[in-house]
């Protein structure tokens, strides 16, 4: 699969973007990953879309991969990681498209169809749910489970993570990732694994808690979204819940809820057919 490399400097930060199947004459998707991965999480699905004539863009988002380096936290945060996304797309000339995200890079995904809409046909948020869900829909295992974001934001944790071969993060933080070791080898940098926390670190979840008990503080999230979107989850995701992602269509005003029978919070990579499936199916459905 022919790939196309470049690194754009955007407002003080560096992206890495691979593009595949340049010269196809279909749709246009941009795939945004999450911590603690890089675009590489994506091969399998944008050689499905390239195969079926699609043109894919992959940013390896700030601090991962082949970005030279993480920028400052500050960074990560949403107001400031949306204009980075928009000013990419206008730098590379993005027709109008398709996005899918996971993980933070789902966040990201949902940030861009709420406050940019007319820039996308269709939406696929694998695993993260609707942002005014996840900051509202609280409970004591909601709670429980966003421990390690709380973790993240601690001066010490980087020489914990890289401790021992990676032997705490490996335990606690990424047991069910499918390709630990990819991760942890990446990752033992302490630059890079910087980079990684700095994701918990620009968006504090105080801040999000704050925010949703603060009258007026999320109103553009009341809007419903004009995308298309498909929400998918995997059954053995336990990182972000169910419920979540279904409850995500109360938000939209064209919303597919896809429950897919195996596969972890990395579904991409554990169970690439049926997510490989769901997402070219959808694409194929909105162009």
């Amino acid at each position: 699969m022919a790939k196309e490399e470049r690194t754009l400097a955007i407002n003080g930060a560096e992206y890495y973007v691979a593009t595949y199947g340049g010269d196809n004459l279909g749709e246009t998707i941009l795939l945004v990953h999450g911590m603690p991965d890089t675009g590489a999480m994506w091969d399998s699905l944008a050689a499905a879309l390239v195969a079926k004539g699609h043109r894919v863009v992959v940013p390896d988002m700030l601090g991962y991969g082949k970005t030279s380096k993480p920028a400052d936290p500050k960074r990560y945060a949403g107001e400031k990681i949306v204009p980075d996304m928009l000013e990419l797309i206008s730098k590379l000339g993005l027709p109008k498209c398709h996005v899918v995200g996971h993980d933070w890079g789902g966040y990201v995904a949902w940030e861009l169809v709420i406050n940019a809409p007319d820039q996308f046909k269709s939406h696929v948020a694998i695993s993260m749910s609707h942002p005014l869900v996840f900051s509202t829909s609280l409970n004591l295992q909601s709670l429980r489970d966003n421990w390690y974001m709380y973790l993240n934001t601690q001066d010490d944790i980087v020489d914990l993570y890289t401790k021992d071969d990676c032997a705490f993060y490996r335990e606690f933080i990424i047991p069910t990732h499918p390709e630990a070791d990819e991760v942890c080898a990446r990752l033992k940098d302490p630059v890079a694994m910087n980079g990684m926390r700095n994701w918990d670190r620009g968006n504090p979840l105080a801040s999000l808690y704050l925010a949703a008990r603060t009258p007026g503080a999320l109103t553009s999230y009341y809007t419903k979204v004009a995308v298309p979107t498909m929400g998918v989850w995997s059954a053995g995701d336990t990182y972000l819940l169910e419920e979540h992602m279904q409850q995500s269509g109360e938000h939209c005003a064209d919303f597919e809820y896809r429950r897919l029978a195996k596969g972890s919070h990395w579904c991409m990579l554990d169970n690439p057919e049926e997510t490989n499936a769901a997402v070219t199916e959808w694409v194929e459905k909105h162009k």
